[in-house]
């Protein structure tokens, strides 16, 4: 189990760092992009609905769906207060976006996280508010990917048992966190080469940023270590239920901003958000009968900190 987790870990930091290559990447378009991210958002989707709720509610109760309304919400705040989750390409004169008639909105909309303070034309009026900007949405990304981390570590603790191995659940969770993470790493290192920061320190501070993925599932399972059995089972659903909370805000804010600036690919887009949904539908209908059966709680705490 500590194996599989580590894995998953590595797996995460990995593509998290990759995907701060990107700014530099000639090939990235918008267009590019928001197919890639209409896929990702459609796999949390799924993840949400076909893994983590069911999961949560097979743990504990149907009262237990209340904390992903806490999820969500919690989430909503931090966007909109830190401004952090926007995802941009680098400008392309073949794409077919700025031609659009709200074009100029859209365009500094999407400025890597709404530059507030910026001068006629979308350029930044000092150094020192892009500086605040990278760093409001380094905070806010960090929040968030401590709650990731303790989304993987609550789907890996919701099925310990050591016959049938890890679950849809974890399973889940880990594809759709791989898919997002590059787009997460996009966006600050975006903002911080945008605000004239040298780019090594950009990428120390994705690679600590990446980190908190792992640190997020230390600190569930150090929690769960120190809880009786019913509290850890208790603890694991909730913070499923949480989790897919967090899950459908993450996805839900790359999908509506767009849905009025893609009428040309609005096929495209389709696809891909229903490829990554229903890749998760069926990854869980490929899941026995018994595997969303009530769990002991001796089953939930015992093995997933071993």
């Amino acid at each position: 189990m500590v194996l599989t987790i580590a894995l998953f870990c590595a797996a995460i930091v990995g593509v998290s760092l990759l995907g701060g290559l990107l700014p530099l990447a000639n090939s990235l378009t918008h267009t590019r992009l928001q197919v890639y991210l209409s896929f990702s958002a459609g796999a949390m989707l799924g993840a949400a609905f076909f893994h983590m709720l069911p999961e949560a509610v097979h743990m504990g109760s149907a009262g237990t769906l209340h904390w992903s309304a806490v999820g969500l919400l919690s989430l909503f705040f931090l966007e909109r207060f830190f401004a952090f989750h926007h995802h941009e390409a680098p400008a392309d004169p073949d794409e077919p976006c700025p031609t659009h008639p709200h074009a100029h909105a859209h365009g500094r909309g999407h400025a890597a996280g709404l530059l507030h303070d910026s001068a006629p034309g979308g350029k930044a009026s000092d150094s020192k508010g892009a500086s605040l900007h990278w760093g409001a949405a380094a905070f806010g990304l960090a929040a968030h990917s401590l709650a990731g981390g303790v989304a993987l570590a609550s789907a890996v603790a919701s099925r310990t048992d050591s016959h049938r191995g890890i679950g849809g659940a974890a399973l889940g969770v880990f594809v759709a966190t791989l898919f997002h993470k590059p787009a997460d790493a996009l966006t600050i290192v975006s903002l911080m080469l945008r605000a004239g920061v040298p780019r090594i320190q950009a990428h120390l501070v994705n690679l600590g940023f990446a980190l908190m993925i792992p640190l997020g599932v230390l600190i569930f399972f150090v929690g769960l270590r120190e809880m009786s059995p019913a509290s850890g089972v208790a603890l694991t659903s909730n913070a499923l239920a949480f989790s897919a909370g967090t899950f459908l805000c993450i996805a839900l804010s790359d999908l509506l901003p767009e849905l009025q600036f893609h009428a040309h690919d609005r096929l495209k887009l389709s696809l891909a958000l229903l490829a990554g949904f229903l890749l998760m539908a069926f990854s869980a209908a490929g899941e026995p009968e018994s595997a969303h059966s009530p769990h002991a709680p001796s089953a939930v705490r015992s093995d997933a900190v071993r």
